[in-house]
């Protein structure tokens, strides 16, 4: 099981410099869990690559579906806010960045 950003998403579904990388990841342990925004960023990465004419509207559309197949429902998972701006706080990071802190360590609670 492993705790990723949208980023390493990407180079699964599209070529993409870290592809290689990101799909020998993928092969080791496809168990990848994500915070519940991976959604809304996969969709605006796929909307600017759209509107940087690299495919069209029915490609990203076809790119999303594909995506909601590799990681379904159960491998997303709501991050708690406030212990996010604490970690945050507390590691001097961004909340953004605070969110895989805090999914990890729900996972270690479980």
């Amino acid at each position: 099981m492993i705790v990723v950003d949208t980023n390493l998403v990407i180079p699964i579904l599209v070529d993409h410099e870290q592809s290689a990388n990101a799909t020998t990841l993928f092969s080791l342990d496809p168990n990848w869990h994500l915070p519940d925004w991976w959604l809304i960023e996969l969709a605006n990465v796929l909307r600017n690559y759209q509107r940087a004419n690299l495919f069209s509207q029915k490609e990203a559309k076809t790119l999303l579906a594909r995506a909601l197949l590799l990681f379904p429902p159960q491998n997303t998972h709501s991050v708690d806010l406030q212990e996010t701006l604490q970690l945050a706080c507390k590691h001097d990071v961004s909340a953004y960045d605070a969110r895989f802190i805090t999914l990890t360590r729900q996972f270690r609670q479980k």
